[in-house]
């Protein structure tokens, strides 16, 4: 009725209105939102947990695989017998499967397990760098590339320090072998003198020689007179 009236203030009905559909709006999305994070929320405890077990029981699973490569219950692992389980395993064998690791990679596996460079892998190296290895997002292959890159990098450091030492030989020998020569240095200095003296000395007396006839016809010239 009072737009029919007065039908300027339909704009003002209209703009209550839709101000009204629109704060109803943004309230529903905001309670939409924050239901969606309180799920979210609780879903990254759920996963946290998830991932927990998760590690739980694929650790037991190494512990077991280790245990089985383990031929002569030593307690460590050497290479040899890395190798052996990756054959006649059948855990281990899907394992390096799963991670995309053949016979020709082995080698560098050991390496990386074998964290203090002992030469042997006992049960905690072998379980936690296989776990990590084969649950974080870095491919097994970067892993390799990594660790060729710092085993390259170690034997450069050890090669210039190698080096550095042969060096610091080499300068010692070569500064006792000039304090040895010094005296026969000294010798031929003075046999190089002596042999220059000797040389100016014969030619001092050739050249009188040269003069004798001179001087004898001088003596004879004046004797006539």
């Amino acid at each position: 009725p009072v737009i029919e009236a007065h039908p300027e203030t339909a704009f003002v009905f209209i703009g209550s209105l839709m101000t009204l559909v629109f704060g109803v709006l943004n309230l529903i999305v905001a309670v939409i939102v924050d239901t969606f994070s309180e799920k979210r929320e609780k879903d990254v405890e759920a996963r946290a947990q998830d991932m927990e077990v998760q590690e739980r029981e694929e650790k037991t699973v190494l512990k077991k695989i280790f245990h089985k490569i383990d031929e002569d219950g030593s307690g460590v692992l050497s290479f040899d017998e890395l190798e052996y389980g990756a054959k006649k395993v059948p855990e281990f064998r899907q394992w390096l499967r799963v991670m995309d690791i053949d016979d020709g990679d082995l080698r560098q596996l050991f390496e990386i397990v074998d964290g203090d460079g002992s030469g042997e892998v006992d049960p905690e190296e072998f379980v936690e760098a296989m776990f990590r290895m084969k649950n974080t997002e870095a491919k097994t292959a970067t892993k390799f590339v990594k660790h060729l890159v710092t085993r390259l990098d170690n034997e450069a450091k050890d090669m210039r320090a190698d080096l550095a030492v042969i060096l610091a030989g080499l300068t010692e020998r070569t500064e006792k072998a000039l304090q040895m020569l010094e005296p026969q240095n000294q010798v031929v200095d003075k046999a190089l003198t002596d042999t220059s003296t000797f040389k100016r000395t014969v030619s001092l007396e050739q050249r009188f020689q040269e003069q004798v006839p001179a001087i004898q016809r001088t003596v004879e010239v004046a004797m006539r007179k």
